[in-house]
């Protein structure tokens, strides 16, 4: 049995593919992007109250990962 981890990531845009190293290196993050298990989170994270955004939602196979802590 296949192991999923779903994660969620608060846009302005849809992005369905995440690629790393496509973030704005001036980022606290840099190069990548910000993920939760959070939906409303991932909504909050979206944009400002002004606009609207989207909540990107990724199924992530974790089968063969360890941990760190």
């Amino acid at each position: 049995m296949m192991n999923k981890l779903t994660i969620y990531h608060g846009s302005s845009k849809i992005i369905e593919r995440p690629l790393f190293g496509a973030g704005n290196p001036n980022n606290d993050y840099g190069l990548g992007f910000y993920c939760t298990e959070t939906l409303d989170l991932a909504k909050e994270w979206a944009c400002s109250a002004e606009t609207d955004g989207y909540a990107n939602k990724y199924s992530l196979n974790t089968d063969g990962l360890s941990r760190f802590r």
